[in-house]
């Protein structure tokens, strides 16, 4: 079965509106809620986002259930709590479950916004977010998925359990951008 990770949103302000997302750091795998191990995985991302010149810019949630894809209360809480904490905003990039068959032709998230009031944070559902690879990126995916590439993902929770493991999945992430420079354009596909 796939499975999905919660992830904590690293990423750096480009323009007045933009934020170019470059990492997620995936939080926990199985019953998660604010608990002292999320507030200290928190503070460890935060400390080392800081550390790279980087910020915290969101929360990245995908429910357990194909047929869910609505924020749920502890997504909010943590996206609240995220949002409290960035001065200049933070996103919710729900994945949409449903979506997932189709991951090749549309994009499986739906991106919130935090709308303030005086005692409390809704969040409201945002334009589609833009892919960095266009089209591209939606191939990217499924392929990916192939490769069964997930399965090597350390979380907090694999890193609790076993120190050696760790969060960053540097290791991970040079596969994956070896595989995504490996993959022609589409523009050279279709010459």
């Amino acid at each position: 079965s796939k499975q999905w990770y919660q992830r904590r949103v690293r990423g750096r302000k480009e323009g007045n509106e933009r934020v170019e997302v470059v990492d997620a750091v995936p939080l926990f795998h199985y019953n998660i809620s604010l608990s002292p191990m999320l507030t200290v995985a928190l503070t460890q991302i935060e400390e080392y986002a800081i550390n790279r010149g980087l910020r915290i810019c969101g929360y990245y949630h995908a429910n357990e259930f194909h047929s869910d894809n609505d924020i749920g209360f502890v997504a909010a809480r943590i996206a609240d709590r995220i949002a409290e904490n960035c001065e200049e905003g933070a996103c919710l990039l729900l994945v949409n479950n449903e979506k997932l068959d189709h991951i090749a032709t549309e994009l499986p998230f739906k991106v919130f916004f935090p709308v303030r009031s005086t005692d409390r944070i809704d969040w409201k559902e945002g334009e589609e977010p833009i892919l960095q690879y266009g089209e591209r990126g939606l191939t990217l995916g499924p392929e990916i998925m192939k490769t069964q590439l997930y399965q090597s993902v350390v979380d907090m929770d694999s890193h609790y359990d076993d120190v050696r493991c760790h969060w960053d999945n540097a290791a991970l992430n040079e596969v994956v951008t070896l595989f995504t420079e490996s993959i022609p354009d589409l523009e050279e596909v279709e010459e």
